[in-house]
Order: C-alpha cells, then structure tokens, then sequence
C-alpha cells in the first residue's frame, strides 16, 4: 500500500432488491460529502451511487489508488463483494457506514480500513497517513488489522461546526445529469435524542443536535437545488427545532425560491399550523413520519413519546395544509400481534395515508434491539442482504416469522390495491397513482422470484411441523393427549402458563390423560416420569413432554429422557416452550389436531383472555 493517493473512488452500493421509491432515487450524502472534502483538498475523486448508474469497474475510465465503500446493513454483501474485487487488484479499501462502525471485524475481512462513525475528519487524516506515513492507532474512528487481531481506536469528538463542511458537490457523482432530472438530499442537522430501541442513529451521530446556520442551508438549496427537481432533507427529525425551520421557510419564500421538497418529520410537528402554513408555502411536498405503531403498549415499547391520537391528528393536520404524508410502521414488537397489523390497515385507510411502509421490525447491528435479540438468540438469519425492514429475521414473541412476514405482506397488499390506484388515477393524483401501481408490481414481482424469503420462511415452519408429525408414524388423529404429571417438575413452570396450555389443548379437542400426581419419588424426576410415559403408552395416542427453555438442568433432563425412551415409544414428542417461543410453540402444536393456522391463532388469543396470562 505504499503507491501514492492521487485519486480516490467512492461506492454507495445498490439495494438488494428494489422497492416502493426505487424509482425515485435518493443519493446517501456520505460518499458525495466525504468525496467532496477530498477534492477540495487536491484529490481526484468520483463517487458512484449504483442506484443511479452502475459502471463496469473492469473497464471503467477512472482508475483508483483508494476505494471507499459506505453501506447500510442490507447493502453490506454487496459492498464486500465490491471491496474483494477491487483488493484483488491490490488497492485499499475502506469500509464505512453503520453496518462496519457496528461490526468492524466483519469488514476487515474484506477491507484494509474500516471508518467507524462520522468520516469527515477521520478519512482525510488516514488519507495523509497513508500518503506520508505514520502510526494507525492515532487516527480517531479508524479500525484496521494488526499482526492477524483487529484494532478499534477510540471514538473522536462529533464535528461541532456542521458549517465547517463543504456543500456537497453532486457533480462528482458518475451519471449525474445535472439537469433537474434527479433528486438530492440536504442535511441540516445532526444527531437525535430521542431513544428509539430500533434505530442505530445516536450512536452514530449522538443525542444532541448539531446544527447548519439558516444561511448555510440556503447557501445550499441555491447551488444544488438548481441540479434537481426534488430537495430531501435528510435529516432524522427535520422539525426538531420549529423557529428554525419557520425562519428557513420564510426565507426561501423571500427570496422567491421555487422548490418542491419533502422531509422527515416526527408526529408533534403536526401541533404547530404556523409551521404547517410555512411548509406548504414554501414547496412541501411530501413528509415522512414515523408513525410506528398503532398499539399504544408497542409505542411506550418503541420508547416513542407519542399517542395513537396524535399519530391520527398529525396525518389529518398535514392534509388540511395540501402536504402529503408517507407513513411508516414497524410491526413484530413483544406487544403485537396479528390484529395489531390489520387494525393498522384499516387505520391507514381511515386517516387516507397517501403511501406508507409497513416495516418489519428489524435488528439492526448497533442497536439495543439487536443486542437484545444477539442475547437471547432469537436471531434467525444472519444474511444482511434481508435486512432491509422487509424480512422476519428474529423470533418475534406473538408470531411466528412466516405469520410476521405474510401478515406484512398482506398489509402491503391491502394498502396498495388496485382499486386504491385506480382512485388517485381518477383524481388526476399521477405520482401516487403510479406509486401505488409499481409497488403491486413490485409485490408481484418477488413473488415469483426464486430465492424468495417468505416461501423459505413457510418452509422453514411447516416442515418442522412434518417433523412433529413424524413422530406419530401414521397413527391417524389425535384425540387423548397424555402427560406425565412429574414432567412439570423438570423445570420451572409457571401456574398460568401450565393451565393455559392444558386448556389450549382441550380448546384444540384434545382429552387430557395425566399420569402421576406430580410429586417427584425419590429415584428423582427423570426417572419417575419415565415410569409414567410407560403408563401412558396404553391410555393416549400422543404423550407431550412440555420444557421450559432456557435451563440448562432442564435441558439436560430432557436429553436424557429422550435417550431414555427412544426405543421404547414412537407417541413421544417433547416440546420445548419458552417466554420468546412460547406462541410458535403452540403453533406448531395445535397443527397436529388443526390444518387451519388462522383458527388455531384464535383459539391461542381465546384461551389467552379466558386465562387472563401475560406469557
């Protein structure tokens, strides 16, 4: 790596599959302001946004002595496939964006550096270091591999004077017209205090905001505006500070400037109509709201300081000011449930939300919610590219991940139907006409598509249910159910979660056979429960063996009894059942007596009122 940088090549890589706004392609600032400091100080860059136009790097006209790649979660295997072409070629690469600032180990294996956090004072410095020479562990933000173990220098300070930093120069970007025929973002602040479980944004950026001056900002919106026909203000909470957002609106309606924009907006922005009044005036379009949820058990969960009533009154208030709203809602919570996901539909429908996303809650690396998840292994896929808000990829608490992911899409499907397109087309509504209709197009499309997720989901469910089948050999329906008495005494079940599944079993038409009186002789558990599936071999066409996860002994237990009477019964089907799995659990249950999933999901949240549990 000691060849000179003169020139420097920037990456934002393409989604892995396309989506509702595919078409309206957004550029991430980061490589295009990263791009832009290193120009100014006498580089030669370009910066590729494959969104946009994506070259063949084997011929393309530029050629590099530095590859930056910045990614998010579900862009991160194309990135290192990019970073192992171009390393292949022996030139560095650094890896930057939340995915590697969370995981820096996984990027070094496929780059020289990694830039965890804000690049804009951590890159030129690696930049001059790699030119000049000197000692690695002094760069702030910078991993790197030393002698084969991984390296993560502290943390610098986050840049205090946004005003310090380059209006970023979109001309750099391969493709770029520069003619109106795109769209370009503006950032205007930095940072985030609110606390969001699923969101890696504080720990990026921090809790407190930074700020671009008004005049910055209008500084700003007159060089790259006049190179796009739409201004995105990237920021997380553009709203944040209200008197600074009105002063900028006046401003632009001062100076007579003909914008359309659009924003991210939080709900209590809907509270003021002196800001509505401006935003509307000044060329507000569209705004993104994080709308979440509409269970106010999973808002409080989310840590979202909002209400269902005011997540209405924002979406009402914004229409009466002519400003459309595209809505975002997560589902998958502990607190939700499939009635959750479609009281949403008819929500959407009845506040008239003008596009939306349905998201899957997802565990994003860096977050507390994927720590949560990391702990409890409920993480069920490890394949970033999934990782987009659009794929089931942990053990949700009240579903199973195929219901998450096929009541998601039914949501999706509901929403943007074609008599739905077909209203904003007679309302002369063209843009969200023609949204609504390439997102059935994009619904249509993947499920067709051969490596589909959903499908492996279903598979992935039903075929542990085949499983459980097996273990019947062919003996027809199943009306007694046998349980040995003493198996409780395995582990550590609670009163309400044992009475919920016994009487979960009757409501699925099963006649209980409990054998024993649930009191362990002194030749211990195992043995005693032994004795009684011996007994219950005669009495009943299945003997469970419910465990409760989680306890090592138990699980010990259980081995043990499995080895025990493996050749002694083929009617033995130990389950085991915990707080995370407890729902799929008796899902995959109530299928040996039902075929119907959706009545079995009822009969589980009948007998879960009747119990009165919180399980």
């Amino acid at each position: 790596m000691a060849r000179p940088i003169k020139k420097v090549l920037f990456i934002e890589p393409r989604a892995p599959r396309p989506h509702i706004f595919s078409r309206v392609v957004i550029p991430r600032l980061g490589c295009v302001l990263l791009g832009t400091i290193l120009r100014d100080q006498g580089l030669e860059v370009k910066v590729v946004v494959e969104e946009i136009a994506q070259p063949d790097y084997r011929t393309l006209d530029f050629q590099p002595d530095l590859v930056g790649i910045s990614s998010i979660s579900s862009t991160a295997p194309r990135a290192y496939e990019l970073a192992d072409f171009y390393r292949q070629q022996g030139i560095p690469v650094v890896l930057g964006g939340a995915h590697t600032s969370f995981l820096p180990g996984e990027g070094l294996e496929h780059a020289d550096f990694v830039i965890c956090g804000e690049g804009d004072e951590a890159l030129p410095e690696l930049v001059a270091m790699l030119n000049e020479g000197g000692d690695w562990r002094t760069v702030r933000n910078l991993a790197f591999k030393e002698g084969g173990e991984v390296r993560q220098n502290p943390w610098r300070p986050f840049v205090e004077d946004l005003d310090s930093l380059p209006i970023p120069d979109y001309r750099l970007i391969y493709g770029w017209k520069g003619n109106g025929a795109h769209c370009v973002s503006i950032a205007t602040s930095r940072g985030c205090p609110f606390n969001c479980r699923f969101c890696s944004v504080i720990l990026l950026f921090g809790r407190k905001y930074r700020y671009n001056s008004v005049d910055r900002v209008m500084e700003e919106i007159r060089v790259v505006g006049s190179q796009a026909h739409h201004i995105f203000f990237c920021d997380d909470n553009f709203t944040a500070n209200r008197n600074r957002i009105k002063e900028l609106c006046e401003r632009i309606l001062q100076e007579n400037l003909k914008i359309e924009w659009s924003a991210q907006v939080r709900v209590e922005a809907a509270k003021d109509p002196e800001l509505m009044e401006l935003m509307a005036r000044s060329g507000c379009y569209i705004v993104f709201v994080g709308l979440e949820s509409i269970n106010p058990a999973t808002l409080e969960a989310y840590n979202k300081a909002q209400t269902v009533d005011s997540v209405k009154e924002c979406v009402i208030n914004f229409h009466k000011y002519g400003i459309r709203v595209h809505g975002m809602f997560v589902f998958g919570a502990e607190e939700d449930h499939y009635q959750v996901i479609r009281d949403t539909i008819k929500f959407s429908r009845q506040v008239d939300l003008d596009s939306l996303q349905y998201l899957i809650l997802t565990p994003v690396p860096g977050t507390p919610f994927y720590q949560d998840m990391e702990a409890q292994n409920r993480i069920i896929c490890k394949d970033w590219s999934q990782y987009d808000g659009h794929h089931a990829v942990f053990q949700p608490k009240q579903f199973t991940p195929y219901e998450l992911q096929f009541e998601t899409i039914r949501a999706m499907k509901k929403f943007y139907s074609f008599p739905s397109a077909i209203k904003r087309l007679i309302a002369r509504d063209w843009f969200f006409a023609k949204l609504k209709l390439y997102a059935r197009y994009l619904m249509w499309r993947s499920h067709w598509e051969k490596s589909n997720y959903p499908q492996q989901l279903r598979q992935q469910f039903f075929s542990r249910v085949r499983q459980l089948r097996r273990w019947l050999r062919g003996r027809g329906r199943i009306s007694r159910v046998g349980i040995p008495a003493d198996v409780w005494n395995l582990s550590t079940w609670e009163g309400k979660s044992r009475e919920f599944l016994l009487r979960f079993l009757e409501k699925l038409g099963a006649e209980i056979v409990q054998e024993g009186e649930g009191e362990t002789t002194a030749a211990g558990p195992v043995i005693a429960v032994r004795s009684e599936i011996a007994r219950l071999q005669e009495k009943a066409d299945l003997v469970l063996l419910p465990i409760w996860k989680g306890l090592e002994e138990a699980r010990r237990r259980l081995d043990d009894l499995q080895e025990l009477t493996r050749d002694t019964t083929t009617k033995l089907l130990p389950l085991e059942f915990s707080r995370c799995s407890f729902y799929s659990a008796c899902m995959e249950l109530g299928l040996l007596f039902q075929r119907r999933l959706s009545r079995i999901r009822r009969i589980y949240f009948q007998t879960l009122q009747e119990v009165g549990a919180e399980i």
